[in-house]
């Protein structure tokens, strides 16, 4: 009889040896989380910088070509040369031979082209002009082609709840408390206007990211000893082949900064998708019920005791996974600091952060992504939750009654009048209109106001929701806008 829970039998041997290394890895994202995070590897894993040094080699060759030194035979080398290079063989040529990574990627490169190609590789540059450019290289192209598609992707989603939900008036919540109510719509929309606005600002920082090619100390003194007066120009047509400018104020480091500046971009787009995420955990909840997941409201079981349980699992694992990258900011702020023009801190520092902060996020954005494909909106339940605030519209009576000049001979402003009002509204259970019209002095005021401010009193109470529809569609524009560019 076939096991159906021998699930291992099912994988191919080459499943089998990824599953079992992932299984033994010390990071969560490499761990239970690797199959998400996998479109990043190509650009944030130890192989994508290996093989990030070996093309920023490639564009140095280039160049020096382009500036008389070597001919088009060395470019066709190590052209041939980059599509048989290993990253594994360099990682144990480090290990066992040079002791230092930079000069494995060159003698790994050197196994495939001739000494004279060899011999002009590196040329005057010190291994963070090779390293620091590469990595600028890469989280740039790990945005722009991978985490700005998929956080794009989300916000198209927000965005097509907030048109689709435009009317669905919803009660509003301060402190969590009931109060004048918003349209759903609204609500969505300016979720994704945020997470659009984010991504104008990483798009700024992402594309600030600076190479260098200026030698040890970033004097540029050894760059000028093989292409004289060009140096200059040479560091920039280089980098420029990258998409990247060069950094002016570097040491033998790229300076930190920028890129803690897209440590700040990623948390802050993390911090908004964590908000979203725990307001829809809490319209998911028990109490208010408003938001319901169309496949684990059928599964169920989300509880190893309670097996009816229905529980926000992603909501509640995107909300939780903002402060481990808020944390990273720690690391890259330490990166800022150098003694002098460098010191081993930074390597350390470097090999953590921000990939692992850049990992979280996207793996957020891609759970988000799920769960809004499976999101159900109970509106049956929003009209049901809305019936306390059509009954007890204080809020609104208050705004109404101060446009109308009210001033009550014994309770005085319109706050006053309208929480006596209210006390005895939930005291004797009775709507808060019938209440209030009780009074003679409020009667004769409401008798004088426009038919829509009553409507409203009377718990037409979708009247009140302002300019919210209109700030809406905004919203939504501007954020079709940004993920469309």
């Amino acid at each position: 009889m076939k096991d159906e829970l021998d699930l291992v039998g099912m994988l191919s041997e080459e499943e089998k040896k990824v599953e079992r290394i992932r299984l033994r890895s010390i990071s969560p994202n490499d761990g239970k989380y690797a199959k998400a995070v996998d479109p990043l590897r190509q650009y944030l894993s130890e192989e994508a910088q290996w093989l990030g040094c070996a093309h920023v080699q490639y564009i140095l060759l280039e160049t020096s070509v382009e500036f008389g030194r070597g001919t088009e035979k060395n470019v066709r080398e190590m052209k041939e040369a980059m599509k048989k290079i290993d990253p594994l063989n360099m990682k144990l040529i480090e290990r066992k031979v040079t002791h230092h990574d930079q000069l494995a990627v060159i003698e790994e490169i050197g196994r495939y082209v001739s000494p004279e190609t060899k011999a002009l590789l590196h040329p005057g540059t010190t291994s963070y002009d090779i390293l620091d450019t590469a990595r600028s290289h890469l989280y740039k192209r790990a945005w722009n082609e991978v985490m700005r598609p998929q956080v794009g992707r989300v916000i198209d989603k927000i965005c097509d709840l907030g048109e689709t939900y435009i009317d669905v008036v919803q009660v509003g919540r301060t402190h969590l408390q009931n109060t004048s109510p918003v349209i759903f719509g609204g609500e969505m929309a300016k979720y994704a206007a945020r997470l659009a606005g984010r991504i104008e600002f990483a798009d700024m920082v992402f594309d600030d990211l600076r190479g260098k090619v200026s030698g040890i100390v970033g004097t540029g003194a050894g760059i000028e000893m093989i292409f004289g007066n060009d140096a200059e120009e040479f560091e920039r047509r280089a980098l420029e082949k990258l998409n990247l400018k060069p950094d002016k104020t570097a040491t033998q480091v790229v300076q930190k900064e920028r890129l803690a500046d897209v440590g700040h971009a990623l948390v802050t787009l993390d911090a908004v998708l964590a908000d979203f995420a725990n307001d829809m955990r809490i319209l998911y909840s028990s109490s208010i019920n408003e938001v319901v997941s169309r496949d684990s409201s059928r599964r169920l079981g989300g509880s190893s005791t309670d097996a009816a349980k229905d529980n926000p699992i992603n909501y509640e694992n995107i909300a939780g996974k903002y402060s481990i990258v808020e944390s990273g900011m720690r690391v890259l702020y330490e990166m800022i600091r150098t003694d002098l023009q460098r010191d081993l801190r930074g390597s350390v520092q470097a090999r953590y952060e921000p990939e692992n902060m850049m990992a979280e996020v996207y793996e957020s954005f891609v759970r988000a992504e799920k769960v809004l494909d499976k999101l159900s909106i109970n509106t049956d339940k929003m009209e049901e939750n809305l019936i306390p605030v059509r009954n007890l519209p204080s809020e609104a009576m208050v705004t109404i009654l101060k446009g109308e000049n009210f001033i009550h001979p014994e309770y005085g402003l319109p706050h006053e009048f309208v929480r006596n009002m209210s006390i005895k509204s939930k005291r004797e259970k009775r709507k808060l209109i019938d209440v209030c019209m009780e009074d003679e002095y409020f009667k004769d005021a409401f008798g004088s106001m426009s038919e829509n401010k009553q409507r409203i009193l009377n718990g037409e109470i979708e009247g009140y929701t302002g300019f919210a529809r209109k700030r809406a569609l905004e919203n939504i524009r501007y954020a079709r806008k940004v993920i469309n560019e």
